[in-house]
């Protein structure tokens, strides 16, 4: 019996101290944890948004680089032609095109590209209407199917150069109705850094011809002026 009791007596325990001290412990490892965990979640979070919104600039730019390469050479009044049915700004362009043959139910559309200001930024818009030949004007057309094809935290630029026919410097504005541009760059911008989202986007038009070309020696083929409407008024 003495010898159970004194074994009783030599035996290790935890105070009430060293508990307390345990669960402190604890639980600074738990709120350390937590607050790793939400750094982690909120680092992914922002790292797949970066990817989303990159993912749907790139989107948006393979849409205006497919429209770009299949822009159409129509005249203003083919009986008379005095310009190219193409209008391109800072902030705009317009211009003829044969839409994908998923979405083609009029044949051949007007296209507008409307870089539009928002919140925070900027957004670059896409819509159309369908081409009717006896109205040319451009104010008279009525635009629909509006598709946002990428917005944020942006400044987007258009400009416009034709280096084969000499104009190799970049315009903010086209100015040469007698012809069409032979590339388009759109700069996109992070208005917080201040610096590129992308790199810079060019995209040449197609090399081809108008319907007046199906005959070469017709006067009316820019094929014979290297793109340059016969007579046709260049301001640029």
């Amino acid at each position: 019996m003495r010898g159970a009791r004194s074994l009783r007596d030599g035996e290790n325990g935890f105070t009430l101290l060293e508990i307390l001290v345990g669960l402190v412990i604890s639980s600074l490892i738990m709120v350390g944890l937590s607050l790793a965990m939400k750094t982690i979640n909120m680092g992914f979070e922002q790292t797949t948004g970066s990817i989303g919104r990159q993912a749907a600039i790139t989107t948006g730019l393979y849409i205006v680089a497919e429209d770009i390469s299949r822009i159409e050479r129509v005249f203003d009044n083919p009986g008379q032609p005095g310009a190219f049915l193409f209008s391109g700004g800072p902030g705009e362009a317009v211009y003829i095109m044969a839409e994908r043959p998923g979405n083609n139910r009029a044949g051949v559309y007007w296209v507008r590209l409307l870089v539009r200001r928002t919140a925070d930024g900027a957004e670059l818009v896409r819509m159309r209407a369908p081409f009717d030949p006896d109205k040319t004007s451009m104010t008279d057309v009525e635009w629909s199917d509006e598709v946002v094809l990428m917005r944020g935290n942006l400044a987007i630029a258009l400009s416009y150069r034709a280096p084969r026919a000499g104009l190799r410097e970049w315009a903010g504005s086209w100015q040469a109705r007698d012809m069409l541009p032979g590339e388009i760059k759109i700069e996109i911008t992070d208005l917080r850094t201040g610096r590129l989202r992308t790199p810079v986007f060019v995209q040449s038009l197609k090399i081809g011809a108008e319907a007046d070309c199906v005959v070469t020696e017709l006067p009316d083929c820019t094929m014979n002026s290297g793109g340059t409407i016969a007579g046709g008024g260049r301001t640029q």
